[in-house]
């Protein structure tokens, strides 16, 4: 197939050379007193988390993820934290929350495990494209139906307003559980 970025022929998704320029730079912020971290500029990858829409989204989310993991493995404590993808039901063929936490946590075994199907928004609107008064009008209304005492991260593909993962973020917390940090693909 061709490379994904510069179209050469290659044997996987994305040549050598494009995949070095996919070099992911880290920045940490915190949401609701939890380190997020990210790590490309939306803008830059744009097309690539768009990708999620398409069957072939779920093998560039999986690279994407796996290319931050080198970056993310400094920060992480030695005992083992339980990943949770936001709303990871599966739309278009597979979820690509679970795809991302999946991808990580293989990545950064035995560190990080998954837990799959246990945070879900009652209501399913999206806020793709939508204005921050929107978001905060129109909550997901999250349900965690995971064990609290055990010590969770978060995973999302993209952060822009942080609304969603404030939401999240609440949620887990409301349940007792506690929150390590959370990570996303990007931030806008």
């Amino acid at each position: 197939m061709r490379c994904l970025v510069c179209g050469k022929w290659v044997l996987g998704l994305i040549c050598a050379r494009c995949y070095a320029d996919l070099c992911p730079s880290l920045v940490v912020r915190s949401l609701e007193g939890v380190p997020l971290y990210s790590f490309y500029v939306y803008e830059e990858i744009e097309w690539l988390i768009k990708s999620k829409y398409q069957p072939l989204g779920s093998r560039v989310l999986a690279l994407l993820a796996r290319r931050c993991a080198e970056q993310l493995a400094p920060h992480l404590p030695k005992t083992p934290l339980y990943g949770v993808g936001i709303d990871d039901h599966v739309k278009r063929g597979y979820a690509h929350t679970a795809v991302i936490l999946h991808a990580l946590c293989i990545a950064l075994k035995p560190h990080l495990k998954a837990k799959y199907n246990q945070l879900k928004a009652t209501n399913p609107i999206t806020y793709a494209g939508q204005s921050l008064k929107f978001r905060q009008e129109n909550k997901k209304n999250f349900v965690f139906s995971g064990d609290p005492n055990l010590p969770y991260f978060l995973v999302d593909d993209v952060i822009t307003t942080g609304n969603t993962m404030q939401q999240a973020i609440e949620t887990l917390q409301n349940a007792g559980a506690r929150i390590v940090f959370a990570c996303t693909l990007a931030h806008g």
